[in-house]
């Protein structure tokens, strides 16, 4: 069985169906990526029309739903939907979102409890995805309804590792988690990954930061902390013309994760660079991606104090990057009740990922 793993996946702007150069774009990868027996995608953006963004966010994403026709061209017959903008738009983004992947025979995790399995020849596969709170996102899961973006909750994924391994199946687990434009994992999240891989082998599938972090191998267990951006536009909101995030060089590389499984163990992987390109998504030729790739991997195995202060060094210069393109009147069209809402909503999200992550490495911290 060969399955390949995609990135974050938005179907707006110019990669969307009303770019009439969008097929050529992707030609190159759609033809690699035929020769996969299953394709899955971390899909990002709500297949909807008509519906109307909610909930207090800075910037909105949505796809039309004929969108669809371009995860079909690509080969992507499995999308993950545990991410923090599958609830941009509504329940009712949602539901279209559902309905079309349906209609289409794509399939999808991570949402209302989903696990994904998939048996071929000698092998067992299961798909599991979760959202994290660090990612601020809208529609966790809701218990009462039963609808919603599956938790990132330690304690319930490692539950669900262990049962599927003892079902005789390869757990492929979908994480959508950690820090934006940072090329470094949270540590806790690298110290949580690995310690899912002493309670059984899996692959953990990253994704999120819109740029590559490292690959590492723990206890028979392939960890690929984040994929990049299989394909992403600049975001815009309707407060200025200029982009609210504008795609760098380092947004414009990403990785296939390409899978070969036998006997539901992985005997064989690779990653595939992908670049972004002007006008075609370059596959397999930006061998330096792989240069980038190497570096970030061996630097998972620093110190962990090294690792948190170097890491530390790299947000605070993002960050203070964007500060200095903030003036009076960018903070002034702030001054309103989605603000708020969203400073209310980061505390909220804050205090569930003490609860679910922080408290567990704790009780964990020991057998690590």
């Amino acid at each position: 069985m060969r399955i390949a793993l995609l990135g974050d996946i938005a179907l707006y702007g110019k990669y969307s169906i009303s770019n009439s150069e969008v097929y050529s774009y992707f030609r190159d990868v759609a033809t690699k990526l035929k020769e996969f027996d299953y394709v899955v995608g971390n899909l990002e953006t709500p297949l909807c029309t008509s519906c109307k963004a909610q909930g207090y966010k800075s910037a909105f994403i949505k796809a039309a739903e004929e969108n669809v026709k371009l995860l079909k061209y690509l080969n992507v017959g499995i999308t993950n939907l545990a991410n923090n903008h599958i609830f941009d738009y509504g329940i009712n983004g949602y539901q279209s979102t559902k309905k079309v992947l349906e209609e289409n025979g794509i399939k999808y995790f991570g949402i209302e409890n989903k696990q994904l399995k998939i048996e071929k020849d000698d092998t067992k596969v299961v798909f599991s995805g979760y959202c994290c709170y660090s990612t601020n996102g809208l529609g966790y899961f809701d218990p009462k309804t039963q609808i919603g973006v599956n938790i990132l909750d330690c304690l319930k994924v490692e539950k669900t590792l262990i049962e599927s391994y003892k079902e005789g199946y390869l757990n492929i687990i979908s994480f959508h988690i950690g820090q934006e434009h940072v090329n470094y994992p949270n540590y806790d999240h690298v110290e949580m990954a690995r310690f899912f891989s002493q309670c059984a082998p899996y692959v953990f599938y990253g994704h999120h930061p819109h740029v590559i972090q490292g690959i590492e191998e723990v206890n028979n267990s392939i960890l690929a902390y984040s994929l990049g951006n299989f394909c992403f536009d600049d975001v815009y909101t309707n407060k200025s013309k200029e982009p609210l995030v504008k795609q760098s060089e380092e947004n414009k590389k990403s990785l296939i994760l390409s899978l070969e499984i036998r006997d539901n163990k992985v005997i064989k992987y690779d990653a595939i660079p992908l670049y972004a390109d002007k006008g075609k998504l370059q596959v397999g030729t930006h061998t330096s991606i792989l240069q980038d790739l190497k570096y970030y991997s061996k630097f998972l195995s620093v110190d962990k104090k090294q690792y948190i202060i170097e890491r530390t060094k790299i947000i605070n210069k993002y960050i203070n990057a964007r500060k200095k393109k903030r003036d009076l009147v960018w903070y002034i069209k702030r001054l309103n009740l989605n603000s708020v809402g969203m400073i209310v909503n980061a505390k909220y999200n804050k205090k569930k990922y003490r609860k679910y992550i922080t408290e567990y490495l704790k009780i964990n911290s020991k057998l690590m």
